[in-house]
């Protein structure tokens, strides 16, 4: 397999991946675009950093790759979605670098409040005029941190030891997660900005951060803050905090990552009449030695166990870590993928909605672990439920990071809910409503015995029970004498031995469904004549077989 790697990256990552037998590398850093997009055709792999853009068209023209790994946390310069549609797996080192950001962030802090790069400044050109240079100190100050991952808990852990009293903001982090870090978790972004005598952010961009500290939150900081953007450019609107630095409510600010980079000349931040006032780098928060290495090691150790179908950590774009479920958890994976496979057989028109229900304690917890660089937030089994379903259109190449995007392109409304279980211990609801309306959509339940037996307890309201396996013959009939032995006949005359047979009624309805498993094919047309028949309403043929893993 040919590994591309198209930055300077730590030689170390370089080695790792130069030792396995089966790849060949080629290192190609600083390529124009027009190189990229011919030397990227017959790529399986890469192993990049900021430097090379995987847009649109460099994936299109990356025919064979299935894993880029990114020696770095942000994936900016990477086409997400494109790449799910396209099956290509993400990968980056979130954890590589997180010390050296933390002490970066910790560096820019204490520079901004007090004024170190313009003391030395003042020095280097010959003054003494220490009172110039009034500080604040960081004991008994507020600090808002906006982000509470890896970085964010290891600032509050370090400005605590400063006698600093830490708040945060982050809705996707549990209270318990912020009282373990010493934190109080606000709900509200912008009262938490009124509070802070000191904001610090240290969350991804994605489009739901994209320019969350505009005009409108600058105005909501306690007057004389300072504001530290060690995270990612694109967070902070930098006209408008330029003018809240000019006009004095904001004392100061610090940024290490720029809205576009390089940053331009003409950066609002460069502004001469607020040098004084600003502190910036040149996005170095993760330049140590230590961190480039180990940011190289990690990449490099997961692509080589991605490509090499070994388990790998860290996939940006996969919605879900499969080997981090339960075993019981995969069974259900699996099983709502062949319910998603099965309604798409069942159903005549366009699905317009899919609403998964899932019941049961296995189910309550909602800690099945989610990425959040997509911009969907389902379950497991929710999104396996979709590739399934979507699979009997589009075949094999649905995965689970393209699933919900197609179905979004689709125009799919998903809706995903949690409740107790009834009857079964545990259980996965799957209602489908089609473009004709719900009369012509379908519902599913399935269940796993205590046996770890997949079965499929229910079709439109009549109670069955059938295992999703191999070829399943599925008919609605009306319930009267000798139709179960005119379908019998049928299946003898054209050799195919039934190996298992299901029959579920519903009251009142005088029809039943019937799930016939099949030692062999049927052949086609033995389906056509039961669907001609005046006692059948619709037959269908499913190949469970025809799943691949």
């Amino acid at each position: 397999m040919k590994v591309l790697v198209t930055d300077t990256i730590s030689e170390t990552g370089v080695d790792l991946l130069r030792r396995e037998k089966d790849f060949q590398v080629e290192v190609r850093p600083s390529m124009s675009r027009e190189e990229l997009l011919q030397v990227v055709a017959d790529v399986d792999g890469m192993m990049t950093r900021s430097g090379t853009p995987l847009d649109g068209e460099v994936l299109a023209a990356a025919k064979r790759l299935r894993v880029v790994a990114r020696a770095g946390v942000g994936v900016d310069n990477i086409d997400i979605g494109e790449a799910s549609r396209r099956g290509v797996v993400i990968i980056n080192a979130p954890t590589g670098n997180t010390l050296a950001a933390t002490e970066h962030t910790m560096a820019l802090m204490l520079s901004l409040v007090r004024r170190v790069p313009q003391a030395w400044q003042s020095v280097g050109r010959g003054e003494w005029k220490r009172s110039r240079f009034m500080g604040m100190q960081l004991s008994g100050k507020r600090l808002l941190i906006v982000g509470l991952g890896r970085i964010g808990t290891q600032i509050a852990q370090r400005c605590r030891a400063f006698g600093m009293e830490i708040l945060a903001y982050d809705p996707y982090i549990t209270a318990a997660k912020a009282e373990r870090a010493g934190v109080r978790l606000l709900d509200d972004l912008t009262g938490g900005l009124a509070l802070a005598d000191v904001v610090t952010l240290h969350v991804p961009l994605t489009g739901e951060t994209r320019g969350m500290i505009g005009a409108r939150q600058l105005k909501a900081c306690k007057p004389g803050a300072y504001l530290v953007n060690c995270a990612r450019g694109g967070l902070v609107d930098e006209q408008a905090c330029a003018e809240a630095v000019r006009s004095g409510h904001l004392t100061g600010v610090a940024f290490d990552v720029y809205d576009g980079e390089p940053p331009r000349a003409d950066n609002p931040l460069f502004a001469e009449d607020i040098r004084d006032r600003v502190v910036l780098t040149p996005h170095i928060g993760a330049n140590t030695e230590e961190a480039q290495s180990a940011v190289a090691v990690i990449a490099a150790t997961n692509l080589a166990a991605a490509l090499l179908g070994r388990p790998y950590e860290h996939a940006v774009n996969l919605p879900f870590s499969e080997t981090q479920l339960s075993d019981e958890k995969r069974n259900y994976l699996s099983l709502a993928r062949k319910m998603g496979y099965l309604a798409a057989h069942l159903l005549r028109d366009p699905v317009k909605e899919c609403k998964v229900t899932l019941r049961g304690p296995l189910f309550s917890s909602g800690d099945e672990p989610v990425c959040f660089e997509v911009p969907y937030h389902y379950s497991p089994f929710t999104i396996a439920g979709l590739k399934g379903l979507l699979e009997f259109s589009h075949g094999p190449e649905v995965n689970y990071m393209s699933a919900p995007l197609l179905a979004a392109d689709k125009g799919i409304v998903v809706e995903e809910g949690r409740t107790e279980s009834g009857t079964y211990r545990n259980l996965v609801e799957m209602t489908l409503v089609t473009t004709s309306g719900a009369h012509e959509g379908v519902t599913l339940a399935g269940t796993i015995t205590e046996e770890g037996r997949q079965r499929v307890v229910n079709i439109d309201g009549y109670w069955i029970d059938f295992v999703p396996e191999g070829v399943v013959l599925l008919f609605n009939n009306h319930d009267r004498p000798g139709v179960i032995g005119k379908v019998g006949s049928l299946l003898g005359a054209a050799g195919s031995n039934i190996a298992n047979f299901a029959l579920g009624r519903k009251n009142g309805s005088g029809l039943a469904v019937g799930a016939l498993q099949i030692d062999n094919d049927v052949p086609d047309s033995v389906i056509e004549a039961f669907r001609e028949d005046a006692d059948l309403i619709w037959a269908v043929k499913v190949n469970f077989s025809e799943f691949h893993s």
